[in-house]
């Protein structure tokens, strides 16, 4: 996974396979205010298990990265997070996630308001087959969060501008996202991802595809 770095503090979270677990270890920079407790999660895809008792707490208001080898569940624990692995039938999940102190996997959760507060940038660039603008409008429109055209005009520049893709697309709001170049097609995921002002953002190495310069940007 890609690694990332913040001025105020950069946390690191070690991930590799053993023949019993998947061992999650917190690493450098302490915050005394946890956002993400994880405690013994374990992940079953049929009869396959992916995770293997997993715990740990991420700090808010910082950079937390999972590194490890290809296969060892970094993914598979990100789409926990945000209950992605839902919507795989022979996903099962096991153990506790809490978020602000709540577990998330509680029945009585909205899981499209979490999915709200918990954002995800995925490996490969999955724009929506819309436009540019809608790629954008489409989450603050869909969880109430502007009142008027005006509002989702500013939310929609303003993500862009985050992003660094705006002066790229300011002249072609209205064509498909799908027909940006990956670089930019991740940005724009990205500019999707935080126009709803999420508390978390996942990123599932977001740069793997892409070439030094988009990287750059990104």
């Amino acid at each position: 996974m890609n690694e990332f770095s913040n001025e105020q503090a950069v946390n690191s979270a070690m991930a590799q396979t053993t023949p019993e677990a998947v061992v999650a270890a917190a690493a450098a920079g302490k915050n005394d205010n946890v956002k993400v407790t994880a405690d013994g999660v374990n992940v079953f895809y049929g009869e396959k298990q992916a995770l293997f008792d997993v715990s740990l707490d991420v700090p808010e208001k910082a950079v937390t990265a999972f590194i490890g080898p290809s296969g060892c569940g970094k993914s598979t624990f990100l789409r926990c997070i945000n209950r992605m692995n839902d919507t795989i039938d022979i996903a099962r999940f096991e153990g506790s996630i809490k978020l602000d102190e709540r577990d998330i996997y509680d029945p009585s959760l909205d899981v499209v308001e979490l999915r709200a507060r918990v954002g995800m940038v995925f490996q490969k660039p999955n724009p929506f087959p819309k436009s540019i603008y809608e790629n954008i409008a489409y989450g603050p429109r869909l969880h109430g969060l502007a009142r008027s055209k005006d509002d989702i005009e500013e939310i929609v520049v303003t993500s862009l501008k985050k992003a660094g893709l705006f002066d790229e697309v300011k002249d072609r709001l209205l064509e498909p996202g799908t027909g940006l170049s990956g670089g930019q097609q991740q940005r724009l995921c990205i500019a999707r991802a935080i126009a709803v002002s999420p508390e978390v953002i996942l990123m599932d190495e977001p740069c793997s595809a892409l070439d030094p310069i988009a990287t750059a940007r990104i």
